[in-house]
């Protein structure tokens, strides 16, 4: 059996499954420092050079200085694991009736059963 094509706007990459999450988790488009909880007192870091490690959607608290993402205190961070297949199989769970194998996903998201 090939991978599933699943057809959802706000999972078809990294950034824009990011996004999505910032918008559930951030109702109104200003982030949370999740170590200090500073509302309006944080900036968003940009990479210096192309080269650079950074990924986007890092923040840096000025209250307590500690970095920070969207990620910070949920299942998801740490994790190795795309955020968009994160989101997929999340949407797959609850979307099924009677719930879904692990061999399922799997197949349709092109992970291994341990992952899955």
């Amino acid at each position: 059996m090939k991978k599933v094509d699943i057809n959802q706007k706000h999972f078809h990459d990294e950034e824009s499954a990011r996004k999505y999450l910032e918008n559930l988790r951030w109702r109104e488009g200003k982030p949370v420092c999740p170590h200090c909880g500073s509302i309006n007192k944080h900036y968003e870091l940009k990479p210096q050079t192309s080269e650079s490690e950074l990924r986007k959607g890092v923040w840096k608290c000025k209250d307590c200085r500690k970095q920070f993402s969207v990620t910070v205190g949920t299942v998801f961070e740490r994790s190795h694991i795309p955020l968009h297949k994160w989101l997929l199989a999340v949407q797959l769970m609850c979307s099924s009736k009677k719930g879904i194998s692990a061999k399922q996903i799997e197949r349709m998201l092109g992970i291994t059963y341990k992952t899955a």
